[in-house]
């Protein structure tokens, strides 16, 4: 029987996703990131989704990948989209897409570029009315799905392109379908906040921090997302979701309250004048190095003895 490639917590903040009217139930959904469902023929994708019911998972995370020029859903990838999301609803199973570029070759950065990132997602709001879910781009902090991470002084333009990306295709896919719930946001837990580094990538607490300072400095007044995800997984398969970072950027399961602080100010930097950010380059803001056989982090000295499940 084929299995699940990647099975994970899918949407850890799904307090953060649910809609405003069901504010007062706050959930965790349990679920995979898995596009072994997305598939043409209904028959397979209805039956890679009674895998994931069976499993007792409540929703499914696919993706939907955008290319220079376009500005709809090609038909091979509509027609799968379109079976798992009818699987979706036949299993009572919730479907997350994210619109995301296949990585950083083809980050949407020009104002043409982003129209058409922009008229692709609503396409597919318009096309699977069933996908009620849409996320807008996937790490962005990352080098491996944004570039430019860094400007020549070494600030955050990664940070600055997103916030731009996500109020047109925001606004794109409102203007389909104002029930469509947008999700921004996506950030990987781990970064370094450093221009220099070989590999250029912003923690998510910096990352999210310089997105509220986009977004406000650009006097928009209207939203740009109606919830935020972010991936709490580890550096890799040792470490336990319950291990904490208390000294490092970072993000966890554990260190949820941290990566929140930064959400949160960033919603409300419009009644700021300035906001702290997290020092460049300093250890602080460097992913942790954990060490599997002492199971404790090498740059914040911390173990697992330390935290506690929530």
């Amino acid at each position: 029987m084929p299995r699940f490639r990647s099975l994970i917590v899918l949407l850890s903040l799904l307090a953060c996703l649910a809609p405003a009217t069901a504010a007062a139930s706050m959930t965790m959904a349990i679920g995979a990131a898995e596009d072994e469902g997305r598939n043409a023929d209904p028959a397979v994708a209805r039956e890679k989704v009674d895998l994931a019911k069976a499993a007792g998972f409540e929703a499914l995370r696919v993706t939907a990948i955008w290319a220079p020029g376009q500005t709809a859903v090609p038909a091979g990838q509509l027609e799968a989209l379109q079976a798992i999301a009818a699987a979706g609803v036949f299993d009572d199973i919730t479907i997350y897409t994210t619109v995301m570029p296949f990585g950083s070759r083809t980050t949407p950065l020009t104002d043409a570029a982003r129209r058409q990132f922009a008229l692709f997602a609503a396409d597919l709001a318009r096309r699977v009315p069933l996908m009620r879910n849409l996320i807008v781009g996937n790490e962005p902090n990352l080098n491996r799905y944004w570039l430019p991470q860094f400007g020549p002084n070494g600030e955050d333009v990664a940070a600055q392109s997103y916030e731009r990306l996500l109020a047109r295709t925001y606004d794109a896919i409102k203007a389909v379908d104002r029930a469509t719930f947008v999700i921004g946001g996506s950030v990987s837990p781990h970064g370094g906040d450093d221009p220099k580094s070989s590999r250029l990538t912003h923690s998510p607490t910096a990352f999210i921090s310089d997105l509220g300072t986009a977004y406000r400095d650009s006097g928009r007044t209207r939203p740009i997302m109606d919830g935020f995800a972010f991936h709490p997984y580890g550096e890799n398969s040792s470490v336990p979701p319950t291990f904490s970072h208390p000294k490092t950027s970072t993000g966890s399961s554990p260190s949820f309250r941290r990566t929140r602080s930064p959400t949160t100010s960033a919603a409300s930097r419009r009644q700021r004048s300035q906001s702290p950010k997290p020092r460049r380059g300093s250890t602080t803001t460097r992913p942790c190095r954990w060490r599997p056989a002492s199971r404790t982090c090498a740059r914040c000295s911390s173990s697992t003895s330390r935290t506690r499940p929530t």
